[in-house]
């Protein structure tokens, strides 16, 4: 039960009135006895009640959770540790406790060089900082020129250090001869945590207090695809959440479908990880139970893109609007000249050319397709623009990493809203499972699979800066232009999107990479 600590003038006061009661005409002053007696007794008792406090704040490692879920816990780090290691977590590195920092995964980037020059699986390359340290997972043959084929890496480093944006230029450490020096990420290298905070600690005991291990149930399957290590190295395989499927493939069989952090499809595990979850899972799992750990499909047939039509608010003297009226139209890009930073249209729109004269350098949001490019929006300043030739020309402040496509690759007007929204919505789609519609899916293991047009309006328009400032007004034509969403080569339309579970295999939602997100404005 909860413990209150009095202060020592407060134990001070009730001794003096005790004093006082029993010894009316006594010296309770500081000089006199009873008064230094109460003084001392005083001091003594506001240590005690402190310690006893601090007992009973180590005693649970959580008390309470509060309405949006969060646990409440008064227990020390070293009482958390102590609580993991009574109660077994795995702390990732052959012990228990809290988990260790992490490395990261999902870089890709595009390499250069010779022709037919081989990077070997294992070649390291470093951040600019030179602290970051990653390698590729596979090897790489250059073809072209140019190349075209990508270096997958995951980091060396651990920790939130070692997560690395789109546009990082790494250097090779030991390059092999006619491979260029440096390359550039074009997929972030994402989902490197530092040790395990508190609240996840507390979050994962109270997981193993609360549903123990029994044996065989969905439960125990999760805890151990989610603590699973390599049975070699004993390396945390990074499983960052499972999810459990009890007798969907029979009876006696149990299916897994592991996910680990990062963005998009590669939030799916590796063939190799996923070998490594199966042997682990089968040296904890009952002998009568057959187990199929499954790669969740996140394929081009289910990758989704979804767009906004927004109103931003006219709060801050207008620095979430956006910088021109583009009429909520698109502008095709006929070719491009990446060295002199230029992009041809057929016209170019006579808003953008009247912000270019007002000296507004203003954003367009580029919307590239191209499987490298970025899921969100790539938002450039137009500088200059020539409409006395045909094509049409733009010049760009920067170009882009990724290459539009000719012909397909569009853009509208960017603006300050653009990138705050299209952020949450990715870590939105980022947060769903796999989908549940075949039935089998753990009943005590809720979680949510759809993306639902009022989730991604309830997103956008709690969008707040730093401050807490809504940056969005409104979302008008709701139900009909507002929020719409395309599913792999389909048309965009007004409804959510529920993942499948029939023939193909275990749908994960996911944003394509290259123009999942399309921020517009509102007309």
């Amino acid at each position: 039960m909860p413990v209150t600590v009095y202060t020592e003038e407060q134990w001070l006061n009730a001794l003096i009135a005790s004093f006082t009661a029993q010894f009316p005409t006594a010296d309770l002053s500081d000089r006199g006895f009873l008064g230094l007696l109460a003084r001392c007794f005083a001091q003594a008792g506001s240590l005690i009640s402190q310690s006893i406090k601090d007992v009973d704040n180590e005693s649970p490692p959580a008390y309470d959770q509060d309405a949006d879920g969060n646990v409440r816990s008064r227990a020390s780090r070293a009482a958390l540790e102590a609580w993991a290691f009574t109660f077994g977590l795995p702390n990732g590195s052959g012990g228990y406790g809290a988990l260790g920092p992490t490395i990261s995964t999902g870089g890709v980037g595009v390499p250069s060089g010779t022709a037919g020059t081989i990077v070997p699986m294992g070649t390291q390359a470093a951040d600019s900082t030179g602290q970051v340290v990653v390698e590729t997972t596979a090897a790489v043959t250059l073809n072209g020129p140019p190349n075209t084929l990508e270096a997958l890496f995951v980091s060396v480093t651990t920790g939130a250090a070692a997560n690395l944006p789109v546009g990082a230029v790494l250097t090779w450490l030991a390059p092999p001869a006619g491979l260029d020096p440096t390359i550039t990420l074009t997929s972030a290298l994402v989902g490197a945590e530092d040790s395990e905070s508190d609240t996840a600690l507390v979050a994962r005991l109270l997981r193993r207090i609360q549903t123990p291990p029994r044996g065989g149930t969905a439960a125990d399957y999760r805890a151990w695809a989610e603590e699973a290590v390599d049975l070699v190295t004993g390396a945390q395989l990074g499983i960052a959440r499972a999810y459990i499927y009890p007798l969907r493939s029979g009876l006696g069989t149990v299916d897994i479908v592991p996910l680990v952090d990062g963005e998009g499809e590669f939030r799916v595990p590796t063939t190799a990880q996923l070998l490594d979850v199966l042997a682990y899972v089968n040296t904890k799992r009952p002998v009568t139970a057959a187990v199929n750990v499954i790669a969740a499909l996140a394929s081009s047939i289910n990758a989704l893109r979804i767009r906004v039509r927004l109103t931003p608010s006219p709060a801050k003297n207008g620095v979430y609007q956006f910088d021109w009226d583009d009429g909520g139209g698109a502008t095709v890009i006929d070719t491009f000249d990446r060295s002199t930073k230029i992009l041809r249209m057929v016209a170019v729109p006579a808003a953008l050319k009247a912000a270019v004269d007002n000296s507004a350098e203003p954003r367009i949001q580029l919307i590239l397709s191209a499987p490298t490019a970025p899921v969100t929006p790539v938002q450039v300043r137009v500088v200059a623009y020539d409409d006395t030739v045909a094509p049409q020309e733009i010049e760009l402040e920067t170009f882009p990493d990724v290459d539009p496509v000719a012909g397909t690759d569009y853009f509208y007007a960017g603006g300050g809203v653009v990138d705050d929204v299209a952020d949450r919505l990715l870590a939105y789609v980022d947060s769903l499972g796999p989908s549940r519609q075949s039935g089998f899916a753990d009943d005590y293991d809720a979680w949510q699979t759809d993306v639902t047009l009022a989730s991604i309006a309830d997103i956008v328009m709690e969008t707040r800066d730093s401050d807490g400032t809504r940056m969005v007004y409104d979302i008008p034509n709701l139900a009909t232009t507002g929020i719409t969403i395309a599913v792999g080569a389909g048309a965009f339309s007004p409804n959510s999107y529920s993942p499948q579970d029939i023939g193909f295999g275990i749908e994960l939602p996911f944003l394509r990479k290259g123009g999942g997100l399309e921020i517009i404005r509102a007309v």
